[in-house]
This record gives structure tokens, C-alpha cells and sequence, in this order.
């Protein structure tokens, strides 16, 4: 596993260090499930399987090494030693797990938040799948914005290269986006979205109009508009002097 050293995510990582000592529970389960009887070198053997949110059925709403409550999402955890799983929250990931291959605490948290990114991504296009490419006319925006997103996360995850060929973008929609039999219309919209999107049809959005915000003391009356005659833009007219010569 490759050392990450990108000053962004090890900034924002940093602010996320957590330090804690674990406790009796924390130290008895990961030393259960673990090669190792010794706990900082347990704490090493572990890797990142995936992410269960709480709709799905494989949740578990206590943390299988601390015992608190996960109120928003899984992260399952394998030992690479003995094929152990544990269901865990983020924060004892970020405390107690130093994922296998990496030099240190740091590391392995900096490889964790990058991969928490991508899981975003990965959820944003399963959620706007329906509406980009098996709507019949998505915005502009939403269309542009799952291109985007889907080309990101493929080129982190290596994958890029399967949007070359027909086989390999039917491979990334039953994957990524999870939909087994995708119809022929799904299929072609995602070929045209990532390769020719002026064939795929979509809808300009209209302007909103903006809210008008009123400041104390602001009236409502429509200012008037002043209509000048052409007798009005006489300079005989404008002068009052000259007005009856």
C-alpha cells in the first residue's frame, strides 16, 4: 500500500486524529479475532472490505469493537491473518485499526479518508443513476456532474480503462452503480454520456428567480418610471425662463 502524501487530505486528516487509548473491550476484541496477542501489532493486521449504510439490511447498530452506537454507517473490517470480520464505526477506525501495509497510525488514517471520499462519490451516483441515465430527459447539470463524479472515482480505483469498450462500461453499471440488467437504453445513455454526450438528450434548466431580500425600513411601493415626450426633451422645455418667449 502506497504512502499518501497528498497536503490536502493529510490537513484535513490531521484534524481528525484521534488519540485515544483504547479500553479492556476495544483491546479484548481486536486481540480475539486477531493473529496476534499483542495489541499494536493485532491492530495492524487488518484491511478495508467495505461500507454498509444504515437502509441496508447487513447494519448492525453497535460497533463490533467498542460496543457503541453506529447511528449512520458500517465500516466492515477483515484480519488478514485469520478472515475475521467486524462490523466498526469510524472512529475507532481512525483510533484502534492501522490498515495492513501502511507505515503508520497516520498513514492508515490518511488511506481511510481517502477512501471515505470515495464511498461519497460511489453513493452520489447510485442515488442519481435513475435520474441521469435512466431518465428519459436529465438536466444538464445532473448529467455533467455524473460524468464527472464516475470518471473520478474510476480513475482512483484504476478502472478508467473500462470505459473504452462496451463490455467493460456494462461491467462499471452492474458494479458500481449496482444495476444488474440494465435496459439497452441505460446502456446506451451511459456509452453516449462518457463518450459523446451532445447524443444524449437532456433539458437546459431555466433561471430561478432569485428571493428578494428586504432590509428593514424597505417599502414596498414600485419606484415610478419617468417617460420623456419629446416636448420634454426640448431645451425650450427645460428651460423655464424661455418657456413663454
Amino acid at each position: 500500500m502506497r504512502h499518501f502524501n497528498n497536503p490536502s487530505i493529510l490537513e484535513e486528516n490531521s484534524q481528525k486524529e484521534l488519540t485515544t487509548v483504547p479500553g479492556p473491550l476495544v483491546t479484548k476484541n481486536i486481540i480475539k479475532n486477531s493473529l496476534s496477542n499483542d495489541f499494536e501489532e493485532a491492530k495492524k493486521e487488518w484491511e478495508l472490505v467495505t461500507h454498509i449504510s444504515s437502509e441496508s439490511d447487513e447494519f448492525v447498530e453497535n460497533c463490533q469493537l467498542c460496543n457503541h452506537k453506529n447511528y449512520i454507517e458500517n465500516w466492515l473490517i477483515q484480519n488478514t491473518n485469520t478472515k475475521a470480520l467486524l462490523k466498526v464505526g469510524s472512529d475507532c477506525i481512525r483510533r484502534f485499526i492501522q490498515f495492513a501495509g501502511t507505515a503508520n497510525q497516520h498513514d492508515s488514517n490518511t488511506f481511510f479518508a481517502i477512501k471515505e471520499k470515495e464511498i461519497g462519490k460511489e453513493l452520489e451516483l447510485r442515488t442519481s443513476y435513475k435520474e441521469v441515465i435512466g431518465s428519459p430527459l436529465p438536466t444538464v447539470r445532473a448529467a455533467n456532474r455524473f460524468k464527472k463524479l464516475c470518471k473520478e472515482l474510476l480513475e482512483s480505483r484504476g478502472q478508467i480503462h473500462l470505459l473504452a469498450t462496451i463490455d467493460g462500461q456494462y461491467e462499471v453499471i452492474q458494479q458500481l452503480f449496482r444495476v444488474n440488467t440494465p435496459t439497452e437504453k441505460e446502456k446506451k445513455n451511459f456509452e453516449w454520456l462518457m463518450h459523446d454526450p451532445p447524443k444524449l438528450p437532456v433539458q437546459k434548466e431555466t433561471k430561478k428567480f432569485r428571493d428578494i431580500k428586504y432590509k428593514e425600513g424597505t417599502t414596498l411601493r414600485r419606484s415610478a418610471k419617468v417617460t420623456r415626450s419629446t416636448l420634454a426633451n426640448s431645451k425650450v422645455y427645460q428651460d423655464p425662463s424661455k418657456k413663454y418667449d
